[in-house]
C-alpha cells in the first residue's frame, strides 16, 4: 500500500519533535527535513510538507511549493497577516496547485469560531495572550524595555491592537492572533493583546468571538517548550494531529481515528 510521503520545512525544535514522533509511531515515509538552504523536493517525490520554520521562510518558500503542486501544512500562520502574501497563499485552488492547510497550533476554539462565521459576519473577535516576560523579547524593542523583560518582575502590556499587526511584531509568539483573525475572517477588526506576565506559567490565551448565533469564550493554557520557550510544547502535537487528518482524508494508511473538520 502506498505510504504518505512527508517532509519538514524548518530544522528547529518543533520539526525535530515531529519528525521523531512520525518515524517512531506513524506509517509515513519521511522525505527529509529542509533548512534555510535545503533543496526542496518536487510533488513527484513528496505528498505534503509541514512548515515549522518562520514567517520569513513562509514568504520565501511556501509560494513556490504550492505553485509546484505540493501541499503544505502551515504552522507560522502569522505570515498570513501580510495582505499580499495572504492573497497569494489562499488563492483559489486550481489544477496542479498545492493546497494550503492551516494548523491551529497553540490555541483551541477555532472550529466554533469558523462555524459562527459561516452563519454571518462576527461582531467581536479578540485574543489576549499572557507569556513569561523573557520569552517576548524582540530585537526592535528599546534597551530599557528589553532590560525590564529580562528582569521579569513586572507585568507589562506589550501590544494591544489589530491582530495582524501584533502577529507581525511578535513573529514567534503571536501566530495565535493571526490564526484567530483567519478563522473569523476578521482581519479588519480582530484585536490582540500581548501581556508579559511573570505569573504566566503556563502560557495563557483567552479567545473571544461573537456573532448572531452565539459566542465563543475559550481559555487555553499551554506548557512552554523546554527547548524553545517562546513556543508552546503542544504545537508539535497539533501539527501531528493535522498530518494524521490529512493522511485520513487523502486515503493513506494512518493511525486509527476520525478526521475532524
Amino acid at each position: 500500500m502506498t505510504m504518505l510521503r512527508v517532509g519538514f520545512l524548518g530544522d528547529g525544535h518543533i520539526s525535530g519533535v515531529l519528525r521523531r514522533t512520525v518515524e517512531e509511531t506513524r506509517p509515513y515515509r519521511v522525505a527529509g527535513t529542509f533548512g534555510r538552504d535545503g533543496v526542496l523536493p518536487g510533488p513527484a517525490e513528496i505528498d505534503v510538507i509541514v512548515e515549522a520554520a518562520t514567517q520569513q521562510a513562509v514568504r520565501e518558500r511556501v509560494p513556490g511549493l504550492l505553485a509546484a503542486g505540493t501541499d503544505v501544512i502551515l504552522l507560522s500562520v502569522g505570515a498570513l497577516a501580510e495582505p499580499a502574501l495572504r492573497a497569494e497563499l489562499l488563492h483559489r485552488p486550481s489544477p496542479g496547485r498545492g493546497r494550503l492547510i492551516v494548523c491551529t497550533g497553540a490555541i483551541g476554539g477555532l472550529d466554533q469560531v469558523r462555524a459562527l462565521r459561516a452563519a454571518g459576519p462576527l461582531r467581536t473577535v479578540s485574543i489576549e495572550s499572557r507569556k513569561l516576560p523573557a520569552t517576548l523579547l524582540q530585537p526592535w524593542m528599546p534597551e530599557e524595555l528589553q532590560a525590564a523583560l529580562r528582569d521579569g518582575g513586572t507585568e507589562i502590556v506589550l501590544a494591544d491592537g489589530p491582530a495582524g499587526e501584533v502577529a507581525q511584531r511578535f513573529p514567534a509568539s503571536a501566530n495565535v492572533a493571526a490564526a484567530l483573525a483567519l478563522a473569523a475572517d476578521a482581519w479588519g477588526f480582530a484585536t490582540a493583546r500581548i501581556v508579559a506576565d511573570p505569573a504566566a506559567d503556563p502560557t495563557r490565551h483567552e479567545v473571544h468571538a461573537a456573532g448572531d448565533l452565539g459566542e465563543v469564550r475559550a481559555v487555553v493554557e499551554n506548557a512552554p517548550s523546554s527547548e524553545r520557550p517562546r513556543s508552546s510544547a503542544v504545537v508539535a502535537w497539533a501539527a501531528l494531529r493535522a498530518l494524521d487528518d490529512y493522511a485520513r482524508l487523502r486515503g493513506f494508511p494512518t493511525v486509527s481515528g476520525a478526521a475532524f473538520l
